[in-house]
Order: C-alpha cells, then structure tokens, then sequence
C-alpha cells in the first residue's frame, strides 16, 4: 500500500497485526546463535526501534484525535447505553501516558544507539582497544564478582511500581467528573 491509495479500517487494523508480527520475528532473529554477529548491526536495529518508537507516539496521538474528532461531532455511542465520554476519556488519559512512554523509549533507544555508534567488531589479529586499568585488573586474575541480581536490585518491579487503580475500585463520590478530551498538539 503506498500513500496515495484509500486507507481502509481493515487496512489500518492489518498494518497493525503485522507489525506485531514483525516484532515477534525480530525478537526471535536477535535471541540466540546466529543472531547479532556485528556491533553495526546492533546499532542499526536499535536507531530503527527508536525510529518505531517515535512513529508509535504519533500513532497514539492520532488515534487520539481520531476519538476526540468522532466524540465531538457526537458520532460515537456506548455499547451498555452509557455516555461514551467516560470510556473515550480513559482512553485518552491512556493514550498520554502511551505517548510520553514510547517517546521515552525512542529517546533511550536512541542514546543506546549513539552509545554504540564507536564500538566495532575486533577483526582476527587485531588488538581489542580496552583501558588499560581495566586490561591489569582482568590480566591479574581476579574473580570477577557476580552476584544475584537480587542483592543489586531488592524489589521487584511490581513492587517499586504502583498498581493503577481501575476506575470501577473507586469509589464514585471520589471520581473525577469525566472531561471531554482534548488533541495533543505539537509535542
């Protein structure tokens, strides 16, 4: 499909399915032997996931507008009869939060890439270029210290992280009123 042809939902919901699955084949093609055999490569997939990333946010953003477009001109209904604008709202608070999460993720993507951009493969022969404290501390054969991760990290990250409270476990009379959305512009 080029950007010339008519988009259908069909069309959109399948670009969508694919996309999953190419992610799924990539995690797969990177786990394991052969996988990743050259740093550059390394390099490469992580600067077109924060490319992804960033597209992703802008994804969320238009889906975004898409409902507030369709919830202000009253073109959208409620499956129980409810007013829909509780649910778009949800929807929306979600979609923030989505969007600032995968263009957090696209910046870290990003700098892991640009941290990477100097590393090279060490050809047959050639001296790996490693700091020289670093060389004597391995060259005098200390153990390195491994440990669990456990004794770094305590907690668990369900634990450090707050469990988001369902709206339906609050009680109504501490609910906010729901506000009509409003688009994300100019991020």
């Amino acid at each position: 499909m080029n950007d010339h042809e008519t988009r259908t939902n069909e069309d959109i919901e399948r670009l969508a399915g694919e996309l999953h699955e190419r992610v799924r084949a990539l995690n797969h093609a990177t786990q394991g032997s052969p996988g990743l055999s050259e740093p550059a490569a390394a390099y490469t997939v992580l600067g077109n996931l924060a490319q992804t990333s960033f597209r992703l946010a802008q994804t969320a953003e238009q889906i975004d507008a898409f409902l507030t477009r369709e919830l202000d001109a009253d073109r959208l209904g409620h499956d129980r009869g409810d007013d829909p604008i509780p649910a778009v709202t949800a929807a929306h608070n979600a979609l923030g939060r989505a969007t600032e999460h995968a263009a957090d993720l696209g910046e870290s993507l990003r700098r892991a890439a640009s941290a990477l951009a100097p590393v090279h493969a060490v050809d047959d022969g050639e001296e790996p270029s490693l700091d020289q404290h670093a060389v004597a501390n391995l060259s005098e054969g200390e153990e390195p210290q491994v440990g669990p991760a456990s004794e770094d990290f305590p907690k668990t990250i369900s634990e450090v992280l707050p469990n988001p409270t369902p709206a339906e476990d609050v009680p109504p009379e501490l609910r906010s009123p729901p506000q009509p959305p409003s688009p994300r512009r100019g991020r």
